[in-house]
């Protein structure tokens, strides 16, 4: 027989998520001659495993006597939601009834002591950690492919069920409900600090000397991006962190080997020990934003800055002041990222058209 302490550790491990959130260990049936695990219990069938045992305890906290398990494995084998696992069927072999309320025993200890069954799978968990027995499963139900399956089935009906939709509306709504409140608290807040823009002058001098400081910085080798963008509801060193290397189709870089990370674009969290950020810049009048950026870009690309050295490819393309009102104070800035060592160095390459996903094509009902 399969004790419910290895079983509900191999589960933990190698199971998929939803089964893992599961709250007690009778959602799984083994089969012998599939050498798998059956898929876990229903909600209905679930709450009727509940509802029965409570019936038969009365009240009473305890385990339930060999003639109580026969009879609810007897209700619930009646039940329209019950696993064909646990179907009662001819010349069933003794061996399987055996697992089956054992199975049954264990689920009922889980759901009469919680807390006793999520310690002690918290201590087996830990040593199979640290005895490597769960890295291995983990290995092993990855390279069998057998989690791909099962991540595919999985989103596939989260996908078919309209539930991917609804979560990623509502969630969509939340992010712009959070930067519309920000953006309304930031024009409040900075509406009376109106700031003058550069002569040529200062701008010019400006420009100089971060260029200077970037040559100097990067060496031979090291790589630079410039690039600018607006801050409401965050510190100026955020908003850089998240902008750095670009967002969404325009991510500036990507791993070489795909190893580092589990995501294939480069974020700053990523490299944050390799690389410096600071801001040249910071006010409340875009133009002064835009100009020095385009105006470092120019003077880079014109000292002929190879471009596997640089982030950036036009001469200051675009603005950081997006749809708002030319003359509306708000908060920008302009930030500089500098890596002395070379981008092969880290482990990163500039992102091509090639690395991005292509886009999605509009379906006739969005029209």
């Amino acid at each position: 027989m399969i004790s419910a302490k290895k079983t509900k550790i191999f589960l933990t491990v190698i199971g998929n998520v939803s089964y893992i959130r599961n709250e007690y260990f009778g959602f799984f049936v083994y089969n012998s001659k599939e050498n798998k695990y059956m898929p876990h219990w229903s909600e209905k069938f679930r709450a009727a495993f509940k509802k029965n045992v409570h019936d038969i305890l009365q009240g009473e906290l305890r385990n339930l006597k060999a003639d109580e398990k026969r009879q609810l494995l007897a209700i619930l084998r009646e039940h329209d939601d019950c696993p064909n696992g646990w179907k009662n069927k001819k010349n069933m072999a003794p061996k399987k009834q055996r697992r089956i309320l054992n199975n049954l025993r264990n689920a009922i200890y889980r759901l009469l002591n919680p807390d006793k069954a999520r310690a002690i799978d918290a201590r087996n968990n830990k040593k199979r950690r640290e005895n490597g027995k769960a890295e291995a499963a983990r290995k092993k139900y990855r390279d069998s492919g057998e989690q791909k399956a099962a991540n595919d089935r999985n989103h596939k009906k989260y996908r078919e069920s309209g539930k991917r939709k609804v979560d990623y509306d509502r969630s969509n709504a939340k992010v712009s409900q959070a930067r519309h409140e920000a953006n309304i608290q930031a024009i409040l807040e900075n509406k009376d600090h109106k700031e003058d823009t550069w002569d040529e002058d200062t701008l010019e001098r400006l420009a100089t000397e971060i260029v200077e400081m970037i040559v100097n910085r990067c060496g031979r080798n090291g790589f630079v991006h410039v690039f600018g963008g607006a801050w409401p509801g965050m510190t100026v060193n955020e908003a850089m962190e998240a902008e750095c290397f670009g967002r969404g189709r325009n991510s500036h870089a990507v791993f070489i080997d795909g190893t580092n990370s589990r995501h294939k674009f480069v974020r700053y969290r990523d490299v944050s020990t390799h690389v410096e950020l600071f801001a040249p810049y910071s006010g409340t009048n875009y133009l002064n934003a835009d100009d020095l950026e385009k105006r470092i870009h120019e003077k880079l690309i014109d000292m002929e800055w190879p471009q596997h050295r640089r982030m950036f490819v036009c001469k200051g393309k675009g603005t950081c002041r997006g749809t708002r009102p030319k003359g509306m104070p708000f908060p920008y800035y302009t930030g500089v990222l500098i890596c002395e060592q070379s981008m092969e160095q880290i482990g990163i390459r500039l992102a091509t058209t090639k690395d991005h996903p292509p886009k999605r094509k509009r379906s006739s009902s969005s029209l």
